[in-house]
């Protein structure tokens, strides 16, 4: 038997004649009967008593078969509605793995914004180191990542995500505060606050200081842009970070200025090449783009 013939079937007993049924399904009476017939071929057992001028009469092995026909279309309508969601991506969970400067500063926004359009997906976010990120996106357990650039990863493609300049970060009342942009020169002797030895973005502000003859007071090196915010907002030092991170932090005090000249701190968007990204993640991955957008327009660093 096929779905035609069961759609057929379903029609005649919904409705109780052979012409109202082929109304139903958009084809001929001649089409339907032939379509039972062909059912009770199969099922093995009479659905209908068949007499001239009389309607059809619905044999009790009929309605029991019914009964299990409802079911089955029963299921069929989950499946279509199931099929109708996942389609309008109002459905499904997302696997997102980042780097603390993006998943702690910029993510928030964006998933707001996604549940917003998309309120019945949920999202699994994880926050770890870039080389973290990059080796779980190796590994095929995230649908996307968001991490600083590296080498070429089998099974992964990798594109540009983010480019932006670095900001100086000062304490409240620094001297420096009434600049509207910071140089090397303007933080010789300065203590200053580090990132890590393997962020790529160290070694380029280093080899501008570097370039510049300007020594720093390098009193504390952390791995990670907002434990530097936090401790520049206890006085200890400046930096030079991601304006990203240093936004969120404005609130509290923290000085933010341009820096010159340009150190860029560059962050990738991973996918993989083995599978298809899927609906859910290329709607989200617009999502990421409209405010990166926004963040890029506003200039990326905010003045206090």
């Amino acid at each position: 038997m096929n779905l035609r013939q069961l759609e057929a079937f379903r029609a005649v007993m919904l409705s109780g004649s052979v012409t109202q049924a082929a109304a139903a399904l958009h084809i001929s009476q001649p089409a339907v009967s032939k379509l039972l017939a062909d059912l009770e071929h199969q099922v093995g057992f009479k659905l209908f008593v068949r007499s001239k001028g009389v309607a059809l009469t619905v044999t009790p092995e009929a309605d029991i078969f019914f009964h299990e026909v409802e079911r089955s279309f029963a299921g069929i309508a989950v499946l279509k509605r199931a099929a109708d969601d996942i389609r309008n991506t109002s459905t499904g969970t997302l696997r997102i793995a980042a780097l603390p400067a993006l998943a702690v500063s910029f993510l928030p926004a964006v998933i707001k914004t996604f549940r917003s359009r998309h309120p019945g997906v949920s999202i699994q976010l994880q926050t770890r180191s870039s080389s973290t990120v990059r080796q779980w996106m190796e590994n095929q357990q995230f649908d996307l990542g968001l991490a600083t650039p590296a080498r070429e990863l089998p099974g992964i493609a990798m594109e540009t995500f983010l480019k932006c300049q670095g900001a100086c970060v000062l304490p409240p009342g620094h001297r420096l505060a009434s600049r509207e942009q910071i140089t090397p020169a303007d933080l010789a002797g300065e203590r200053f606050i580090s990132l890590a030895l393997e962020d790529r973005s160290r070694h380029r502000i280093d080899r501008v200081f570097d370039d510049a003859g300007i020594e720093r007071d390098m009193i504390v090196e952390t791995q990670y842009a907002m434990t530097i915010c936090a401790l520049v907002l206890q006085g200890l030092g400046c930096s030079i970070l991601n304006p990203i991170t240093a936004a969120d932090y404005v609130d509290q005090g923290l000085i933010v200025r341009p820096f010159k000249p340009d150190v860029s701190f560059d962050y990738m968007l991973f996918t993989s090449k083995l599978r298809p990204v899927s609906q859910v993640a290329q709607a989200f991955i617009a999502i990421l783009c409209e405010h990166r957008d926004a963040f890029l327009n506003t200039g990326g660093v905010t003045l206090n």
